[in-house]
């Protein structure tokens, strides 16, 4: 039920056979349409995209995905205390989703620019 408010969506699209070989870092934060995946997700950064898994136990539903950097949007910046959250949308049939998290690693891979402050 969960993967249905997004991460199904990016699946349409965005589905992965494999693994790359990179290093994965688990996300504290990941929001992914309305969804929640903090600390249940994993990133891998390649210079060709992101790869996204969950844990074992949400697969039935997440697929692993491989998202091009092409299908970002601009990513918008807040801070709140300490704490940066950025903010972006993933282009995908039907319309594009909304992917946030705090991960500065996945920030600056992101080629896209920042937009305005909010």
């Amino acid at each position: 039920m969960i993967s249905r408010m997004g991460w199904s969506r990016l699946a349409e699209a965005y589905a992965a056979t494999e693994a790359p070989a990179v290093y994965r870092q688990t996300l504290a934060h990941l929001r992914i349409g309305v969804a929640k995946y903090n600390n249940a997700a994993r990133m891998g950064i390649t210079p060709q995209g992101l790869y996204l898994s969950t844990w074992k136990i949400l697969f039935v539903g997440h697929p692993p995905l491989f998202i091009p950097w092409s299908a970002f949007g601009p990513v918008q910046e807040e801070t709140f205390l300490w704490v940066k959250t950025y903010t972006t949308h993933i282009s995908c049939p039907g319309g594009a989703v909304r992917f946030q998290f705090t991960s500065d690693q996945l920030r600056a891979a992101l080629p896209t620019p920042l937009s305005a402050p909010r």
